[in-house]
């Protein structure tokens, strides 16, 4: 058992450097349906008040370099409902790369009968640094594993939005820019191909009221990525009593995952999801963890409006 968690190490390691050297992904989280902003800046301000939440997540448990995943991410909408804000912090470990980004988001609101259609730009940076001196490898002469790098490098992206209190759909392209993440030399096959992807989403959802206790929520998350497949996420959450949530998803990556959000009171609520892998490493690993905590507030300019999502 230790040997094959060794060889999974050792395959996971090159795996991120081959990944590094042709486009850097970005993480993904599992309850990503309760928290918009980060797949889509036009999201900022759609609740119509302030709404912060934490999340962690621990990918492949009992795998020793695993992904690390962490986010913060806080919204508000101003201007009588017409424009919205958001920041969101956020820390992807991946073996020997540490990637930390911070963005900042703007929202143009325009109000329909039928919904609202927003608008959203986004700006930040990334710092990443990968500690390759770390990997205990055969050949010290490698130049690969012999650096410690770190680069920072600004990014943009945009999106639109449009939900009423039943439906929703988005597309977005988050990281309009492809940045060199790893430069090695000039002359390096390897460094001149590292770069960071620029992925497309497109997420849409909608709830059925089967009865006054208990909804029906399915949505579906389309990511297109350059030289990859087209990946897709497919949930269903069903509400009761507008307290708990309760659904499982379904991942192209060979992932199932159980997810679920608690609302304790006005204020709070607790999200968590399993990922419960069926590809080969699920000999070696549990599964996936991850948590969710939201802290919601009405401010002081807080106006109700018919048209605001309730559920998403």
């Amino acid at each position: 058992m230790i040997m094959g968690k060794k060889k999974i190490l050792i395959a996971f390691v090159f795996l991120t450097v081959s990944m590094l050297a042709s486009a850097q992904m970005r993480a993904l989280t599992s309850t990503y349906p309760f928290n918009g902003l980060l797949l889509n800046p036009a999201y900022a301000g759609s609740l119509n008040m302030l709404s912060v939440i934490a999340v962690h997540r621990e990918q492949w448990i009992n795998v020793e370099g695993a992904p690390v995943y962490q986010a913060l991410t806080a919204h508000t909408s101003f201007n009588d409902n017409r424009i919205g804000t958001g920041l969101q912090i956020t820390r992807d470990r991946v073996g020997v790369h540490d990637n930390v980004s911070l963005y900042g988001s703007y929202a143009y609101k325009i109000k329909t009968s039928a919904g609202i259609l927003s608008m959203g730009l986004q700006a930040g940076m990334d710092t990443r640094r990968s500690d390759y001196s770390s990997i205990e490898v055969i050949s010290q002469d490698d130049p690969i594993f012999t650096n410690d790098v770190t680069k920072t490098s600004p990014n943009f992206g945009t999106g639109l939005y449009f939900a009423n209190p039943n439906m929703y759909v988005g597309v977005s392209i988050p990281y309009l820019l492809e940045n060199k993440t790893y430069v090695l030399s000039e002359t390096s096959e390897l460094g001149n191909n590292s770069r960071e992807s620029r992925y497309y989403y497109m997420t849409g959802g909608f709830v059925f009221h089967l009865t006054e206790q208990v909804k029906l929520s399915p949505s579906v998350l389309l990511r297109a990525q350059e030289q990859s497949r087209l990946a897709y996420d497919i949930s269903g959450l069903v509400i009761f009593d507008e307290i708990a949530y309760v659904g499982i998803s379904y991942r192209n990556s060979k992932d199932i995952t159980f997810i679920g959000q608690l609302i304790l009171n006005e204020n709070f609520r607790v999200g968590y999801a399993y990922d419960a892998t069926t590809s080969e490493i699920t000999t070696e690993t549990t599964g996936s963890h991850e948590i969710l905590l939201n802290y919601r507030i009405k401010l002081r300019n807080y106006k109700k409006d018919p048209q605001c999502p309730v559920y998403f």
